[in-house]
């Protein structure tokens, strides 16, 4: 009697921890995501068991939840400390300022090159001696493989900055800003940065009324010729709206870099007097300027609170290139992540990889197994620079307008995932006696997008746990 009682009141303990907590689960049903498209796991950092373990062992896909994964390998394969180093050469000769040869700019994968870096190397190489390049500008993109990425496969949204591919040398995160400006009753269109390849035809008219929605109401065409390309808005913008930006990757990466490139050269008063081109450092170049990034540590916190995809693709390709080989493929990069997981006891058959960015209709894991990580995470000694790599609810990031009127606001540090279907959250709550949990919540479900409130209450119930 003693061991049937025994295992009733075990039977009682694994129902609770089965069932979704009821403010939770009011609120997928009031919007008509049925529980068994849900995944949650919630477990105590200190304890060996969980307090919530809903359809934990189901395969979810994760939108961009799956970038917790791969910035935490990044930390502990590279180290917080590494720096993606970009680097200049020369393979002419240097003569009273006249570089009589081409200038080679070798990428090794920055993440984060940015327009302002662009003109401190420039700036540099005026230091170096250099006034008037004479060659070409060469760039060696060598260190990730050159594969055909079909920038419009995701959602067919080619120009979306989201959906940039990896390059080598990926300068200004790809992305132009086309800044929309209302003056004295007429509507501007400027591009940042500006430059001569980039050709705008604004056919927009200012029309009265709210602000509202306003992105659906104009078109955008882009049409390439050549290094050049021709951006046509059409429709409507409404005066209300004053200053909007509208963020475009418009030119293909050699013409961007080397516009971006001869731009600031010359307004620095350089001269140039070639194109650009594809190529290999050859033997004997001659080194003119080496730029270092920001510290992996700080890299992080771009990639995971504002939720860049080409950020942590070219982090997933450094991590293959270090590890495996160079030039990389996203497949040397799952299997430097599986092998570094397998390395730490952390086995999970189920997990598919495809670039680590979440940007995929393939990329799953198991609730219990996002969790796992997390604890592991929490454990490792990068966990202080993982955590504050993560949005904090109400305070920044991609969760700066959640949770505003939660106790839990300023509290958690949360990864947000959501593409067409999938819906999720992840991270770390400070619940309010100071205690830490991991919590996971996955939707798989034609209306994942309307489960943010339940998720919302999922971190609320985790911080007023007793």
């Amino acid at each position: 009697m003693r061991l049937l009682w025994a295992g009733l009141l075990l039977g009682m303990v694994t129902l609770v921890h089965a069932a979704v907590p009821e403010p939770v689960g009011e609120l997928l049903r009031k919007n008509g995501i049925p529980a068994e498209n849900v995944s949650v796991y919630v477990q105590r950092v200190d304890q060996p068991s969980p307090l919530v373990d809903h359809q934990s062992d189901r395969p979810m896909k994760t939108a961009s939840t799956m970038k917790l994964l791969s910035t935490y390998a990044g930390l502990e394969l590279l180290g917080p400390a590494y720096r993606w180093r970009t680097e200049v050469y020369h393979d002419g000769r240097l003569e009273n300022g006249v570089l009589h040869g081409n200038l080679i700019i070798q990428g090794r994968g920055d993440p984060y090159l940015l327009a302002a870096d662009m003109r401190a190397m420039l700036e540099d190489l005026q230091l170096a001696g250099v006034e008037d390049i004479r060659g070409d500008i060469v760039l060696d993109t060598r260190y990730f493989a050159r594969r055909y990425h079909d920038a419009a496969e995701f959602d067919d949204k080619p120009h979306a900055p989201y959906n940039a591919v990896p390059n080598a040398f990926a300068v200004n995160i790809k992305s132009t800003s086309f800044h929309f400006l209302v003056e004295g009753g007429k509507l501007n269109i400027e591009a940042d940065p500006e430059l001569p390849e980039i050709h705008i035809h604004n056919q927009l008219n200012l029309v009265r009324g709210d602000c509202g929605d306003w992105k659906s109401r104009l078109q955008f065409v882009v049409e390439p010729v050549g290094d050049e390309v021709n951006v046509t808005f059409r429709g409507e913008y409404p005066s209300a709206c004053r200053g909007k930006t509208l963020e475009l990757k418009v030119l293909e990466d050699g013409p961007y870099a080397y516009g971006l490139f001869r731009s600031n050269w010359l307004s620095l008063g350089g001269k140039l007097r070639g194109g650009w081109r594809y190529g290999a450092l050859p033997e004997g170049a001659q080194r003119l300027v080496t730029h270092d990034s920001q510290p992996l540590s700080e890299i992080i916190r771009t990639i995971n609170k504002y939720s860049n995809n080409l950020m942590v693709r070219q982090l997933f390709l450094t991590m293959a290139a270090e590890r495996v080989a160079s030039p990389a493929t996203e497949a040397d990069g799952v299997h430097v992540v599986k092998a570094w997981l397998a390395s730490k006891g952390l086995h999970f058959p189920e997990l598919i990889l495809e670039n680590g960015s979440g940007l995929s209709r393939d990329e799953q894991i198991t609730a219990r197994h996002m969790a796992a990580f997390l604890l592991a995470a929490y454990a490792s000694p990068v966990m202080p620079e993982y955590l504050s790599a993560l949005p904090i609810p109400s305070v920044d990031g991609t969760m700066a307008n959640r949770l505003r009127n939660s106790q839990a606001r300023g509290s958690a540090h949360l990864k947000t995932g959501t593409i067409n279907g999938v819906s999720a959250l992840a991270g770390y709550v400070h619940d309010r006696r100071g205690r830490r949990w991991v919590a996971v919540i996955m939707v798989n479900d034609p209306k994942a997008s309307a489960s943010r409130a339940a998720q919302d209450a999922l971190i609320d119930w985790v911080y007023q746990q007793p």
